[in-house]
């Protein structure tokens, strides 16, 4: 093993994953979220950042779509189980959120008829 190599693993490094848009080996972001890859590969044509939700890559405009589920903006956990209102459900809500299980945040769901 070279220099480079320990270097870059010690880093992040090749994750074994390849790049949804040009193939290359994707890198695991290490100190970073869990489940955050990079393509380093200066000619890729992708969005070269990528989330692992339930074993598939998606790019950023992606995340929290893949097979419907979604995921909280404060703590990245899905929300799949997390009791979700409708606006006015709760008496005070002009929007409708769904309680992350994990944290406990509201997450606001934009277009479900939200006051103006």
């Amino acid at each position: 093993m070279g220099f480079f190599d320990k270097l870059s693993s010690s880093i992040g490094g090749g994750s074994g994953r390849s790049c949804p848009d040009c193939g290359e080996d994707l890198w695991a972001s290490s100190g970073e979220l869990s489940g955050r890859y990079e393509c380093h590969n200066d000619s890729c044509f992708g969005w070269r950042v990528y989330f692992d939700e339930g074993g598939t890559l998606v790019d950023p405009p992606n995340r929290g779509k893949n097979g419907g589920g979604r995921t909280c903006r404060w703590c990245q956990s899905a929300l799949s189980g997390g009791t979700s209102y409708l606006p006015h459900e709760d008496g005070n809500n002009s929007q409708a959120y769904i309680v992350c299980p994990s944290c406990k945040q509201e997450n606001i769901l934009y277009g479900f008829g939200e006051d103006g």
